[in-house]
This record gives structure tokens, sequence and C-alpha cells, in this order.
């Protein structure tokens, strides 16, 4: 009788903590960032690991919400020990033309086709450059038939990368998009 009050209190911790492994997985807290349910009318999916397979890619959310976008925010570190602070530092710097190339990677590959950066911008806090962005013109599709504006915006957070891909059919999603999407996510990275 013991032995099987025993193996119920076990199987009911179990399951406890399943329910809380699964609700951490499904929450919005990754690296001690809480991202909430709903950032700038876009809402969270949940954390998608890429960290545990591939060390350094860390975690993507994809938002929905605008029909023919495609969202996803991106936290990682790229195995650094050390992100600065500072925009224009030059590992930050770095991570940003590379993630550029990815956008035309991606376009060599076959993933996309006709790919031209169209454009630079930064988004600023406190007066002071927060984010470098770089936009994109290409197609896509099964065809690649699908002509896209797409958005790329990267800053550093906390010895973490944090970087944006905002996308959707020409003409639906514009520059003011990006900057309303990146400047909702300012009070989250970095509260007052």
């Amino acid at each position: 009788m013991l032995k099987d009050s025993l193996r119920g209190i076990l199987a009911f911790a179990s399951l406890v903590a399943f329910a809380l492994a699964a609700s951490a997985q499904n929450g919005g807290t990754v690296y001690g960032l809480t991202v909430p349910a709903q950032v700038d009318r876009l809402t969270r999916g949940p954390p998608v690991d890429y960290e545990s397979k591939s060390p350094g890619l860390g975690y993507a959310f994809r938002f929905s919400g605008h029909p023919g976008w495609t969202v996803d925010v991106y936290i990682y570190d790229f195995q650094l020990k050390s992100i600065p602070a500072d925009l224009n530092s030059a590992v930050v710097i770095d991570q940003f033309t590379r993630a550029q190339n990815d956008v035309f990677a991606l376009g060599q590959s076959g993933g996309y086709a006709n790919v031209q950066a169209t454009g630079k911008f930064e988004v600023a806090r406190a007066g002071k450059p927060a984010f470098h962005c770089a936009t994109f013109n290409y197609l896509r599709g099964e065809k690649r038939d699908i002509d896209v504006d797409s958005f790329l915006c990267l800053t550093s957070w906390n010895d973490k990368f944090v970087k944006f891909r905002m996308t959707g059919v020409k003409g639906s999603i514009t520059r003011d998009d990006a900057i309303s999407f990146v400047t909702a996510w300012i009070p989250l990275l970095w509260p007052k």
C-alpha cells in the first residue's frame, strides 16, 4: 500500500514537472527575456529551440496576426562569450553583415530569386541607434514567383544578438511596419 502511494506521488510529481516544463517551453521566456503573447498587435508563437541541436543559434519566435507576413525573432549568441552593447562595435557590425549575407546566400542556393538590397536604416532608442536595419526585395515561393519586401533588423542585448526578419508580399509591409515592431521591443529589451 505504501509503495502504491509512493508510486502515485512520484507519478503525480513527474506529471507536474512535465506540465511545468511544457508551460515554460510554450511560454515566452528565453535567456531571461520574457516575450509577451502579443507585441505590436502580432501574436507570439512558442519558442523554437535551435540551441540544443546547434549551440550558438539560440531560440526563435514566430509572430502571426497579419495575413501574408512572416515575422521571426531570433535570440542567439553565435557561441560568443561576450557581445558588446555598443551597436557600432565590430562584433555587432560583423553579425549584421553576416545576417545580410545570409539573405543573399538564400538567393544563391535557390531559396529566393532576384535578391536585391534596397536600403539601410537605424531605429533609435533615447536618441542613439538601437537597431541596424536593412531592406530587401526578392522572389520567393515554390516557383519563386511571389514578389516580397523583407526587413532585417539586429541589435545586441545581454550578451545576445536579437535579430528580426519581417517579410510580406510587396506593398503589404512597409518600413514603418518594421520600425513599429522593433520599437515595441525597446521596453522589453531595456525596461526602465
